[in-house]
């Protein structure tokens, strides 16, 4: 496996990555290894060799000086794709028709257009190809479903997800470029993947959003979604973002609730990296107290950063010949894809014509915000 990779996004996602897959054992696994064989950079050879440094690689790690050198390596079978959003559909299409398996980080692309053809591409080439949404093959993540197919809830009736960065936009991104707006969208896609788990996959029904202003330092998306049982009451999620506050302080506020009449379960840490999950059991009632029933341990293993979970499912799926992930399928994608489509157009945030069209190849300028 190799990464494909912009100056802005190696020093972190890119790295941690690659050190992820370097040793099976901070992941306790031993089914799948992985061989990293090189790594692309859009700026230069330079930027390329200074991130294996970072890194940690192996000697025998190849650092390539443009894109179509890594897609072209015969010796590579998938690659991943942790350059800016704004770019992850023009590089997904060069991985695929250069007939390689493509794991692309989180958002898949700007928009469900976008997705839909590379989808269609992926099924052409009989290519992988996977959202990298790392959470959903986290630890906690695999325990938190544990927990809704052996009945820890009845009927999920409300779910919040919170993820507040506590940073200040002003000073740490600049502002004056227009996919700083992701920032906080991209993480409100995090609360729709688990809303959509804690309601059984139903469509949202309605949207309404609190204004954006400027860029979006703080988004509230409140959902309602069909009842996932005849006759029962509708589910409603409420997702919010901030980039001012931080979601978990000291360690002791659930980042997500998953709610029904007679408790919860909550999810600790970052919403977008979860460590352990708690499960409250309440009698029904308004003066009932609950009392916790189940409260896990951190479930992220030591030395692991997370991502080798998703690169594992990869490995797996193409071991299998597959095409898609049934853990993290093409409509997941989709459906999450088109739920943000609608809520930049009900909110008036588009993103520039080059990064938002289906034409491939369109040349798009590496830029350091553009996430």
């Amino acid at each position: 496996m190799s990464p494909l990779s912009s100056h802005n996004k190696s020093p972190l996602t890119s790295a941690e990555f690659t050190k992820d897959l370097i040793d099976p054992a901070t992941r306790r696994h031993s089914d799948i290894g992985h061989l990293l064989s090189g790594v692309a950079s859009s700026h230069s050879e330079d930027v390329t060799q200074e991130f294996i440094n970072t890194a940690q690689a192996p000697s025998y790690f190849q650092a390539y000086g443009n894109y179509s050198d890594l897609v072209n390596c015969a010796i590579i079978d998938v690659i991943y794709i942790a350059t800016p959003r704004s770019h992850h559909f023009q590089n997904a299409m060069l991985i695929l028709e250069a007939g390689k398996h493509v794991l692309c980080e989180k958002r898949l692309t700007v928009n469900a257009a976008q997705a839909k053809k590379l989808f269609a591409i992926a099924k052409q080439k009989q290519c992988f190809l996977m959202e990298g949404l790392w959470i959903r093959f986290l630890l906690v993540s695999v325990e938190m479903r544990r927990l809704f197919q052996a009945g820890a809830l009845r009927t999920v009736t409300h779910v919040f997800a919170d993820n507040g960065l506590g940073v200040d936009p002003y000073r740490d991104f600049a502002t004056s470029d227009r996919m700083v707006s992701a920032r906080v969208f991209n993480p409100l896609g995090y609360a729709s993947h688990t809303e959509r788990k804690s309601s059984s996959n139903s469509d949202p029904l309605r949207y309404d959003e609190i204004p954006l202003s400027g860029v979006d330092e703080t988004t509230t998306i409140l959902i309602k979604f069909a009842p996932s049982i005849a006759d029962g009451p509708e589910i409603q999620a409420t997702a919010s973002a901030s980039l001012h506050t931080t979601t978990n302080t000291v360690g002791e506020t659930a980042a997500v609730r998953s709610q029904d009449d007679q408790g919860e379960i909550q999810i600790f840490s970052w919403s977008w990296c979860p460590s352990r999950p708690r499960v409250i059991n309440r009698s029904p009632g308004m003066n009932s107290r609950g009392f916790i029933s189940s409260d896990g341990t951190d479930l992220l293993p030591d030395g692991a950063y997370g991502l080798c979970f998703e690169s594992d499912e990869a490995a797996r799926c193409i071991c299998e010949g597959l095409l898609e992930s049934s853990e993290m399928p093409w409509l997941e994608s989709l459906i999450v894809m088109e739920f943000m489509d609608t809520v930049r157009w009900e909110n008036d945030v588009q993103f520039p014509e080059e990064i938002e069209i289906l034409e491939y190849p369109v040349a798009l300028l590496p830029k350091r915000s553009q996430n």
